[in-house]
């Protein structure tokens, strides 16, 4: 995804999973299916997987689901 795509995604939030939708997802207690679809380009859920990672202090790991 290049950056004017993001843009327009998070501008727009189509095209793509909606943040209030994942953070339903993971009151739910589905967090494995945010990681999931984090790994498959999905922006709101890769930030707040990363966020995830970034709580439980796998920084590394963070950086790498967003670097795509």
């Amino acid at each position: 995804m290049d950056a004017a795509d993001l843009g327009y995604r998070v501008r727009t939030q189509s095209g793509c999973i909606p943040p209030h939708l994942v953070s339903r997802i993971l009151e739910l207690g589905h967090a494995e299916a945010v990681g999931y679809w984090a790994g498959h380009g999905e922006w709101f859920c890769a930030r707040e997987w990363a966020r995830l990672l970034g709580e439980q202090e796998l920084r590394a790991e963070a950086l790498e689901i967003l670097a795509p």
